[in-house]
């Protein structure tokens, strides 16, 4: 009897075990959990009870989770585990279980068993409709994820754009800022100048004569001139001697052009500028009589009327210097004459009255203010749109603008991409506003709102929530309206499309259509 005592909790485990293995409705990764204990009883898996193991699958629920009626309908919140080898498995609701309705979830026919029905095994049926299904999604996803390496490629290149634009706005922003402090100090120059001028005593009889500053700055521009053209024909000779002759830059074949059309003709015009400045220098009469000094040298000192004789002297002084700049100018390229500043020069050399003198330093304070100003204007722009959310890679930016429209019968609807929905009605035309883009609701960025639509009468604004899902092509799938006003807009767009890992990257980028990769809830309801 003692060998028979101790074998009998082994004949009972082994028995456990069997039907355990044969549990009904229970998925194979689960039926460890339905092993009994050494007693003969099963603990709910809610731990909530014990119960005789032999209770399990016997059409009555003992266990409040109802984990003890995998294989019937006895619990109404339990499940039924589907094999459906060859396809996907899949759950259903016990009550769904031996109800006289063969389940396209559970395909191989195993939730009915009562007789009420026979259902054949259809999952090989099936599996190849959702074979057929999967691949017509993969092509989709691969156009799409194609689509959307592309819109990131794009919209890279374009905000790299826009931060080389702001780069260069900035600096010329810096500069123009300087250059508008310079001018303001010069025409608050000028307007002391002019006042101190007409604040003067009136003027005797007697005449004194300028101190030679004038001419003497301006032989010094000219010869500063001469200085600075020397150098860079020095530069441009060197160049033309060294340079690689096996390397064709253009910026270097045009720059050594320049120079052979400039040098014919310069050392006969610099022989001639020359001669003309010791004409001059030999003048005692330097001095040009702008301004008048008295004996001690400051402002005041009678003025006398020029003669004739003496007005054609000032006349002539200044026509050699505007003599001189044509001459130069003559004969540089054009290129070349931003390198040198014969306007600066010239507008130096020149005498002009203290009005127009204001009224050009006036102008052009006013004309780089205005510059600034729409400098500002494009750089705030680019700002602005550099602070906008285009994703994560930018994926969206490329489709600011691109709209779409879906005829639901009644009424056409349509929207633009961070743009502007509406509704058009296909009987009368009228068109109403249902939205404008303000945010991204998510993260991933697959969902967008549109608020702020027209007002609907007795009702709220309208607005449109749109739900992207991965496509080739951005296009509105499906318009409902759910509450009123409140439109939902499915679409799909290739911004939204996986891109796999690198690793991975030719693995199939695929959704179920029918039964999920592992086993989830799929819910039979009574008719």
């Amino acid at each position: 009897m003692a060998p028979l005592r101790y074998a009998l909790p082994c004949i009972l485990a082994a028995i456990a075990v069997v039907q355990a293995s044969e549990l009904r409705g229970v998925a194979p990764e689960q039926k460890p959990l339905y092993t009994p204990h050494s007693d003969g009883h099963w603990e709910c898996l809610d731990s909530s009870k014990k119960i005789p193991y032999t209770a399990i699958n016997d059409d009555y629920c003992d266990c409040p989770d109802g984990s003890d009626e995998p294989g019937t309908s006895a619990c109404p919140n339990s499940l039924f585990y589907c094999n459906n080898e060859g396809h996907i498995a899949a759950y259903i609701k016990s009550y769904a279980v031996n109800d006289g309705v063969c389940d396209d979830a559970c395909c191989d026919g195993s939730d009915e068993t009562s007789g009420l029905i026979s259902c054949p095994n259809r999952c090989k049926g099936f599996a190849a409709e959702y074979a057929r299904e999967q691949a017509v999604l993969h092509k989709i996803h691969s156009a799409g994820i194609a689509a959307k390496r592309k819109l990131i490629q794009q919209g890279l290149e374009t905000v790299s754009g826009w931060q080389e634009e702001k780069s260069k706005l900035e600096d010329a922003l810096a500069i123009k800022r300087a250059e508008l402090i310079r001018l303001q100090r010069e025409v608050e120059a000028i307007e002391a100048d002019v006042k101190s001028h007409s604040s003067k005593k009136k003027p005797s009889s007697k005449k004194i004569k300028c101190p030679p500053c004038n001419s003497l700055t301006l032989r010094d521009h000219i010869e500063t001139l001469e200085d600075e053209i020397d150098t860079l024909v020095t530069i441009l000779k060197d160049m033309k001697r060294d340079h690689n002759h096996n390397f064709h830059d253009m910026a270097v074949k045009a720059a050594i052009a320049g120079y052979n059309d400039f040098i014919e003709g310069y050392d006969e015009l610099k022989a001639d500028i020359d001669k003309d400045l010791a004409k001059y220098s030999n003048d005692e009469d330097s001095g040009f009589d702008i301004e008048q000094y008295d004996d001690n040298g400051e402002e005041g000192g009678d003025v006398e009327e020029d003669t004739p004789e003496e007005t054609a002297e000032k006349a002539g002084k200044v026509s050699f210097i505007q003599t001189w700049l044509q001459k130069l100018a003559a004969v540089i390229p054009p290129d070349w004459r931003g390198l040198v500043p014969l306007e600066k020069a010239e507008n130096n050399g020149s005498v002009k009255s203290g009005g127009s003198a204001l009224e050009a330093a006036k102008k052009a304070h006013s004309d780089v203010n205005s510059e600034i100003q729409s400098t500002e204007k494009k750089l705030n722009a680019i700002n602005d749109d550099l602070g906008k959310d285009y994703g994560k890679h930018y994926e969206w930016l490329r489709l600011k603008d691109v709209c779409t429209e879906k005829n639901e019968g009644e009424y056409t609807y349509s929207v633009c991409i961070f743009g502007d929905a509406y509704q058009k009605s296909n009987k009368d035309g009228a068109r109403v506003k249902l939205g404008r883009f303000e945010k991204f609701l998510d993260d991933d960025h697959m969902k967008q709102i549109y608020p702020r639509g027209t007002k609907c009468w007795n009702g709220p604004e309208r607005s449109v929530h749109a739900a992207f899902e991965c496509g080739g092509e951005t296009e509105i799938l499906e318009v409902t309206e759910p509450e009123k006003c409140e439109y939902r807009y499915r679409m799909k767009t290739p911004a939204v499309c996986p891109i796999p890992e690198e690793a991975a990257k030719d693995k199939p980028v695929v959704t179920p259509v029918k039964g999920p990769t592992k086993p989830t809830t799929r819910v039979h309801e009574e008719l």
